[in-house]
């Protein structure tokens, strides 16, 4: 009797690893490919799974993007969290210089999820740049904050802020996309010289 060859099967996961991994897959196909190729054949492929493992968890391709997208949007919200500059020290320049490392570090240390930020905010989908412009409101505002707690009164703290959130964004762009000529020493060091000239103040300056 000829013995049948089976196929090759996933390995075996509990329901919220394969959705952890299938997630991971769907990422891959934005970073890779853009959101427009999010399917449930492109994602079972890169995952390495069948079609029916996929439909096991998700429904269509729509509901894959969305848990996708809520995914790495509740994460680059934690990461911009710690990017906010602190109040509590003496040196504004100082104060946003370390929270721009942070941010720096945060996009370092997930690299797709960052890269698909990048690619989603010049999406021509509305709802793709609505989730990134919740982001990228919340991430000035918090900034306008910290610029108004420590600024003098004739600075224009809106353009200061948007200055501010220039300088996180595209810096977070350069150290991925272009890692040996941006490295994140290069990028801090230019921002303390720039920061210097922006704010002009301090907060001894401020309470004096």
């Amino acid at each position: 009797m000829t013995q049948r060859t089976r196929g090759a099967y996933a390995p075996r996961m509990a329901p919220e690893q394969r959705r952890e991994q299938l997630l991971d897959a769907v990422l891959q196909v934005i970073v890779e490919h853009g959101a427009h190729k999010v399917s449930i054949d492109t994602v079972a492929r890169t995952a390495g799974v069948s079609r029916p493992v996929v439909y096991s968890l998700f429904d269509d391709s729509d509901q894959l993007l969305r848990a996708s997208l809520d995914r790495e949007e509740a994460a680059a919200l934690h990461d911009v969290a710690g990017a906010i500059p602190r109040t509590d020290g003496d040196d504004a320049v100082v104060a946003v210089r370390d929270a721009l490392g942070n941010f720096l570090d945060a996009v370092q240390s997930a690299p797709d999820r960052w890269r698909a930020v990048f690619t989603l905010v010049d999406s021509n989908t509305p709802a793709f740049r609505r989730r990134i412009d919740r982001g990228r409101q919340a991430l000035i505002e918090s900034l306008a904050d910290f610029v108004q707690s420590v600024a003098r009164s004739e600075v224009d703290v809106e353009l200061t802020a948007r200055a501010l959130y220039s300088l996180y964004w595209d810096s977070g762009r350069l150290v991925l996309s272009e890692p040996e000529t941006f490295p994140p020493s290069r990028i801090l060091a230019f921002a303390e010289t720039v920061l210097a000239a922006l704010f002009a103040f301090s907060t001894e300056q401020r309470k004096a």
